[in-house]
């Protein structure tokens, strides 16, 4: 059964997972292909590339209805390997997952947008925006 939440109550939880991630500094890890079941569960997909997240990884935010967690834009990063951004996996320091999130250029509606899907070994990956809405 799912509980409906005040809108407090998920900023709140938008602050914990916010937390949560800066512990040991977050990050964000790209792969190729579907993410699994849950971001408990190690993925078989080719990782990408790794954005170290800012120190404080976002800001929690409120407005009419909605609770919003944006994550501080990071500077680019070089990719590791070659492939076609499937997910992102947010993730602690210990990198223990947190969150997988679909991606998307801009104007997709994902809630992870980048500069380019398609990413070569040694180009340029970049997190252009993430929100998490609840």
């Amino acid at each position: 059964m799912t509980t409906p939440l005040s809108l407090i109550a998920r900023k709140a939880e938008l602050t914990g997972l916010r937390n949560g991630l800066d512990v040991g500094g977050g990050k964000a890890l790209f792969y190729t292909g579907l993410p699994p079941a849950t971001p408990d569960l190690a993925t078989g997909e080719t990782l990408i590339g790794t954005i170290a997240l800012a120190a404080t990884s976002g800001v929690v935010s409120a407005s009419s209805a909605l609770a919003t967690l944006t994550l501080t834009v990071p500077q680019a990063a070089l990719a590791a390997a070659s492939g076609v951004i499937g997910f992102v996996r947010l993730a602690n320091g210990a990198g223990e997952g947190f969150m997988d999130l679909p991606v998307g250029l801009a104007g997709a509606g994902q809630p992870v947008t980048v500069n380019a899907t398609q990413v070569y070994a040694g180009g340029e990956l970049q997190l252009v925006s993430c929100v998490i809405a609840k």
